[in-house]
């Protein structure tokens, strides 16, 4: 069997026939080499992206390796920094310790105690009189905020009774200071 029309039929073909013939070969012909160089596009393609992943991909590796090296000498030199500073840390424990040995801690006297509480006392108690003062400069400010503003007072008497308890708290502790105080000076010297 052959592909030649003429020979099959036994007749022979026009000339209009001959040229359909040749336009289906091209047609063929040519969807072949459309088929054959997209083929060879997507292979040109796949070529260019494994070569580019390729070398990002040694380029991130030798980025790793060289984070690492960087890492391991900031490792080695903390681990020196950490053994001169644990040196100097044994250095001044040692030097801490001949200190307490050579020279033993003077236990205070009745005498500089009693200075010592004396003054205590007498830094609290001032501390007590500022505090009252401040309290009582803030009750007079909420008096006079009271005056400015309409409305009900009764909020400011709730108010001034809260500082109230409070100023007398504060004169309490200062009477309890100032007893200790004077409890402390009339109190004879231990020998």
């Amino acid at each position: 069997m052959s592909n030649d029309p003429q020979e099959s039929s036994g007749e022979p073909i026009s000339a209009e026939q001959r040229l359909e013939l040749l336009e289906k070969g091209r047609r063929l012909d040519r969807i072949l080499l459309f088929i054959l160089a997209a083929v060879l596009a997507m292979t040109l393609a796949s070529w260019l992206t494994i070569g580019l992943l390729g070398q990002s991909g040694e380029q991130a590796e030798n980025n790793g390796a060289e984070q690492i090296q960087r890492l391991q000498e900031q490792a080695t030199t903390l681990q020196k920094q950490l053994a001169e500073l644990e040196q100097h840390v044994a250095q001044q424990g040692q030097q801490l310790s001949t200190l307490q040995s050579s020279k033993p801690a003077a236990p205070l006297s009745s005498g500089d105690n009693r200075a010592v509480q004396q003054q205590v006392a007498h830094t609290l108690i001032g501390q007590e009189q500022s505090f009252q003062h401040s309290l009582g400069t803030l009750k007079n400010g909420m008096r006079d905020l009271a005056g400015m503003i309409a409305g009900s007072r009764s909020w400011l008497s709730d108010y001034q009774e809260a500082l109230d308890k409070q100023v007398g708290e504060s004169q309490a502790r200062a009477q309890q200071l100032q007893q200790w105080v004077s409890d402390s000076s009339d109190s004879p010297a231990a020998p």
